[in-house]
């Protein structure tokens, strides 16, 4: 089955050297003059995916990127930037855009390739995937790619959920869990496919949540799990369970079927002593670095 991908680039070359590779696998190709043009023409014909110069005339690729994720229609749209040089590169780099990946010339054909090949496929799954929210206060406390609460709101619920086990004596558990092939993965197929699991990790780590347990994205491989009320040996069944889901789930469609598998650090503490409490994250740390030393796809308690 043929995709549709649309392309713009100020380079005539550039151009030729996508739709070479592009029309090589069948696939239907747009060529857009402009910024400007892209967001037209991704609205009304809908591509698979974008091919994006970064320096465009009028409106710049980052902009016409930013342009595309504050449409509804566009916001899961895959992305990768061609840049010409290291220096558009970094641009790409620091604009942090959710949903893209970067090329940088002279570009390897193969490797256009695979990051069409996996963009295409990851695509229609991420926009499945990945929940839509129009208010604004959640935004705010939600890690862009995701959609699952970020780093700084979870620092702050676990220090409220600290106090309270320390207030009640109740026992509080963390759970980290790291992706552990990330890194082939997104040197494979690209960083647009290395999203999508991330954004179906996350969903599935909630799937497998109750509602009190909070979930999300710690850094930039790896999810906190915040479990109030959870004894020591309800934190290492739900830390087996979330390494063992992992290992068996079908990720980015079956087209590409992707083993993906998990470290998981866990620490807990039965509420008794508030410094315990606050200290749970840096034992899951140590924990997860024990897991990923001992040979990944494993559970260590800290």
């Amino acid at each position: 089955m043929a995709g549709r991908f649309l392309i713009a680039a100020t380079s005539r070359a550039t151009v030729k050297t996508i739709e070479k590779v592009l029309n090589a696998e069948r696939h239907q190709v747009i060529v857009a003059p402009n910024g400007v043009a892209v967001v037209d023409l991704a609205l009304d014909k809908k591509p698979n995916m974008i091919f994006l110069g970064v320096s465009l005339k009028g409106l710049d690729g980052l902009d016409t990127a930013r342009a595309l994720r504050a449409l509804a229609l566009t916001e899961n749209m895959p992305i990768v930037f061609l840049a010409e040089n290291a220096q558009e590169a970094r641009k790409v780099s620091d604009a942090r855009l959710p949903l893209t990946d970067c090329l940088t010339a002279p570009y390897d054909l193969a490797k256009v390739k695979s990051h069409a090949a996996g963009g295409w496929h990851a695509g229609k799954h991420v926009a499945d995937l990945r929940p839509a929210t129009e208010n604004a206060w959640m935004l705010a406390i939600l890690d862009p790619l995701t959609r699952l609460y970020h780093r700084r709101y979870l620092l702050h619920r676990l220090a409220y959920e600290s106090q309270r086990s320390a207030r009640y004596a109740s026992p509080l558990a963390v759970v980290l869990v790291d992706v552990d092939n990330l890194k082939d993965i997104n040197r494979q197929y690209g960083i647009l496919t290395g999203d999508s699991v991330l954004i179906e990790t996350g969903q599935l780590l909630l799937s497998l949540m109750r509602k009190s347990e909070i979930v999300g994205r710690n850094d930039v491989q790896d999810f906190l799990v915040i479990a109030p009320q959870t004894s020591e040996k309800g934190a290492g069944i739900l830390a087996e369970r979330v390494c063992r889901r992992i290992a068996q789930q079908h990720f980015v469609l079956e087209k590409l079927d992707l083993h993906v598998t998990a470290s998981v650090g866990v620490a807990w503490s039965n509420g008794a002593d508030l410094a315990e409490n606050l200290a749970l994250l840096g034992r899951a740390e140590v924990a997860l670095s024990r897991a990923k030393r001992a040979g990944k796809n494993r559970v260590e308690v800290g």
